[in-house]
């Protein structure tokens, strides 16, 4: 049997919450993007790595690589920063939430992981990393007005530190499930740095 598997960091509750406001906002000032794919506020999360369908006796593989992926990482602050229309604003198809502090430390990570994973068979990304938290998927590119962006960077500049800044101590594995309402994310493991 097989499982469809990705890596990432969970995000704090209050950071969720910060990032729901935020989406709230734009879906209430964009007609056109209110019936885009939004992610769910429990669903939220920085991906490092998605390994796709593998076989369920693969898992402790993969749990072993993270671990060592591991091993030289540190506790870090991660900081949301700012909302995105990728690729761009004219014509987006998605809509991220970016990061400032924990940019350096989440893509060595990722790099890291990239490297062991690589070794023991899963094909590297073809995509640079970027840091990043997806908040919605557009089903074909539009505009997403500047003007509502900026509004929802102004709620995180004005958020409370502790809503946009959390601890980052560990790499999650999660399982994906795909439904008609959208996938649904269960937390497989969690692999703490050293010290945590």
């Amino acid at each position: 049997m097989t499982i469809r598997v990705f890596l990432g960091i969970g995000l704090a509750p209050n950071v969720r919450q910060t990032l729901t406001r935020c989406c709230d906002a734009i879906r209430a000032q964009s007609i056109p993007w209110r019936a885009e794919k939004w992610v769910p506020e429990e669903n939220l999360h920085v991906t490092l790595k998605f390994l796709g369908a593998v076989p369920d006796e693969a898992l402790t593989e993969i749990e072993r690589a993270v671990s060592r992926s591991c091993e030289q990482m540190q506790e870090y602050q991660l900081t949301v920063d700012d909302v995105s229309a990728v690729p761009r604003l004219r014509s987006a198809s998605m809509l991220w939430a970016t990061v400032s502090e924990g940019t350096d430390e989440t893509t060595a990570l990722a790099a890291e992981l990239e490297r062991r994973l690589s070794a023991v068979g899963y094909a590297r990304s073809e995509r640079p990393f970027k840091t990043h938290i997806t908040l919605a998927r557009a089903r074909k590119p539009r505009a997403m007005p500047f003007e509502v962006l900026d509004d929802a960077h102004r709620l995180l500049y004005a958020a409370d530190e502790r809503d946009v800044r959390m601890s980052v101590r560990g790499v999650t594995l999660y399982s994906s499930t795909l439904t008609p309402l959208g996938p649904v994310y269960e937390e497989l493991s969690f692999v703490p740095f050293p010290g945590d």
